[in-house]
């Protein structure tokens, strides 16, 4: 998991929104949950500028239907939050029932939608359940994609864990990656680029080598190459160099250096 799971409230109704950060707050310290509640407030816009601010975070995000008065409604909100957390867990809380189909309509793909008209004692029971499944599946998220390596060949997706992952490698031929295991080669078509974006525990230490830190055995600083314990090597550029390093110290990596 990469840390916190980070919950916001956006609710205009001061009472309302009090009960709502307390039945939050409550629920995670009695299960001594990886979250906390980042921010609760009656204006859209502020949720909006937290999310703008931290495009990489994700959320657990608690949203009412209409904000009377305000630029945004909380579809339109919710729809921009989407834009920025793809992985956004959204749980609208709503008097406004007949509009949970358009939720559906615009592509937001709600976690829950919890008509308040059914008293607060089933909001809270429902708020506490939606807290529980987001939590669940966020740190599952987080050790699967930390964990395992996909690719797709041939139409078909593989998915194998990280530490059979030693590089991937540019193939002589256009769009075309070599991936190095720990036993074998595979070839499949890809981008170097899209897969350091795709696996960011992967370091390019050279625009035609990408790396997992975690299988370097030894790294030779003057000849410029890394070496895996099945004894094959690697370039690094010199540029890159520093910052494997870096990153080898940093996570305390048994790498021997020379």
């Amino acid at each position: 998991m990469s840390g916190l799971l980070k919950t916001f409230v956006v609710e205009d109704d001061p009472e309302q929104l009090a009960t709502l950060k307390q039945i939050i707050n409550n629920h995670i310290m009695i299960n001594d949950f990886d979250m906390c509640l980042t921010l609760a407030t009656g204006e859209a816009q502020a949720l909006l500028d937290e999310v703008n601010a931290h495009p990489d975070s994700e959320g657990l995000y608690f949203l009412d239907i209409d904000y009377p008065g305000q630029a945004l409604n909380g579809l339109e909100l919710a729809s921009k939050i989407r834009e920025q957390d793809v992985n956004a867990k959204i749980v609208f809380v709503s008097t406004h029932a007949e509009m949970a189909f358009l939720t559906f309509e615009r592509r937001i793909e709600p976690l829950d939608f919890i008509v308040k008209d059914l008293g607060q004692a089933a909001v809270k029971e429902k708020v506490e359940k939606d807290i529980r499944i987001a939590y669940e599946r966020y740190t599952k998220q987080g050790v699967s994609s930390k964990a395992m390596f996909s690719y797709s060949k041939g139409g078909q997706l593989f998915n194998l864990p990280l530490s059979q992952v030693l590089f991937i490698e540019t193939g002589m031929s256009r769009n075309k990656l070599v991936l190095h295991l720990v036993d074998r080669i595979v070839q499949y078509n890809g981008k170097i680029s899209d897969e350091t974006v795709a696996h960011p525990e992967l370091f390019r230490v050279h625009k035609s080598f990408l790396v997992n830190p975690n299988m370097l055995v030894r790294v030779d600083k003057q000849a410029q190459l890394g070496y895996f314990e099945n004894g094959e090597t690697i370039d690094i550029a010199i540029r890159k160099m520093h910052d494997l390093l870096a990153l080898i110290k940093q996570a305390q990596l048994p790498v021997k250096l020379n």
